[in-house]
């Protein structure tokens, strides 16, 4: 009978153990478990995939990425690159536009040769350095033709030519015998001399920058490259022999 009842006793025991062990972790998972965030709390986010972003350009936004600036600072440089390579007719000079000493201080710092137009004032200023040369009352291009503004460099010169262009049905056709002291400062953008008209001061050209007969010899005598005194076209070798030209409003 003793016996019976310490068999029973044990079977209860160990009932009982089974019963709260089988329900225990439950109970203590639930506790531990954090509590949903409400719709108030901000949910933290994780790292956004740039492909998953929607393409360039935004409409009203910017993307300043720093890879992504960086590649689009690469490709406008190989752009840029390849645009002078393809306009290029001459070594280095670009066909007048070079990529080196863009900046107008650096010239000033080293007490280069520099010529400025200012198409607002309609003049020209001869500079070396921050020492002013020379200046000179010019016509430049009209609304119609206007010169090319920029940064360049004189690319080929020589003292006299013929200079033709426009077109015949539209009656813009011009063919002028023995312009003289033409300097190319741009593609087909030159200074030059001008013994058709005495309106300076005025815009009147198709685009190129006129000058008195005086005037333009003495800024061809002056400006690089160095003329040999032939009556031969003179190009610029690199821009060591060119002189930079800035052309502005």
């Amino acid at each position: 009978m003793r016996r019976t009842q310490i068999l029973l006793l044990t079977l209860l025991l160990l009932c009982g153990a089974w019963l709260d062990g089988w329900s225990g972790p439950s109970a203590a998972i639930a506790a531990e478990a954090p509590e949903p965030a409400s719709p108030s709390t901000p949910l933290e986010s994780g790292p956004v995939s740039v492909s998953g972003l929607p393409p360039l350009p935004f409409t009203k936004a910017t993307m300043d990425l720093p890879h992504i600036r960086q590649e689009r600072e690469a490709s406008l440089a190989a752009a840029q690159q390849r645009q002078f390579n393809t306009n290029s007719d001459f070594a280095v000079t670009h066909n007048g536009q070079t990529a080196l000493h863009l900046d107008i201080s650096l010239a000033r710092a080293d007490g280069a040769k520099w010529i400025e137009v200012n198409l607002s004032e309609q003049k020209m200023y001869a500079w070396v350095g921050d020492e002013l040369k020379n200046e000179f009352v010019i016509s430049s291009g009209i609304r119609r033709y206007p010169t090319a503004q920029g940064v360049f460099r004189v690319w080929a010169r020589i003292p006299a030519q013929t200079m033709s262009g426009g077109d015949r049905e539209a009656g813009t056709y011009y063919s002028l015998p023995n312009v003289q002291w033409v300097q190319y400062f741009y593609r087909e953008y030159a200074f030059h001399g001008t013994y058709w008209h005495n309106n300076f001061g005025t815009p009147m050209s198709h685009g190129c920058v006129n000058m008195t007969i005086e005037d333009a010899e003495w800024l061809f005598n002056w400006a690089l490259p160095e003329w040999d005194g032939t009556r031969n076209w003179t190009r610029s070798m690199n821009e060591s022999d060119a002189t930079l030209v800035w052309v502005h409003q």
